[in-house]
């Protein structure tokens, strides 16, 4: 009788981590696909890029973004240059503006924003920019 427990149990005991096991292999993890596209580069090229505080009208400043890209892949691409300003967490200001991209050469582009700050806000502003691509 011992046996057939034993024998029983095993089964029972296998069947649960089966069960678990099937479990966890049908999860997904949905945010770590998120988070991969996010980061993923084919639609992102690198810049380098600077920004400099031009005057835009009496007592206001406006943020003027310089950039330079360089695509490796060959080809003729639409792309566009983003351009936002944050003060602390939030975006206060963002733009974009189209550019021409050939894949194997160099190209140096300029924003001026339409933005106009307050000249009191220039220290606590973070110029960012990012450039995307449509293949």
């Amino acid at each position: 009788m011992k046996k057939v427990w034993d024998i029983i149990e095993f089964i029972l005991v296998l069947l649960v981590f089966s069960c678990i096991g099937l479990a966890f292999m049908a999860c997904e993890d949905r945010y770590l696909t998120v988070e991969k596209r996010i980061i993923d580069s084919e639609n992102k090229v690198p810049v380098y890029f600077y920004a400099e505080a031009e005057q835009a009208d009496i007592d206001t400043w406006r943020p003027v973004f310089t950039y330079y890209i360089y695509l490796i892949e060959e080809g003729n691409y639409d792309a566009y240059f983003h351009a936002y300003c944050m003060q602390g967490d939030s975006i206060i200001w963002s733009g974009i503006q189209p550019i021409k991209i050939e894949g194997g050469k160099k190209v140096w582009g300029e924003y001026v924003s339409d933005a106009s700050f307050a000249p009191q806000n220039i220290a606590n502003v973070t110029p960012m920019a990012y450039v995307s691509v449509e293949y």
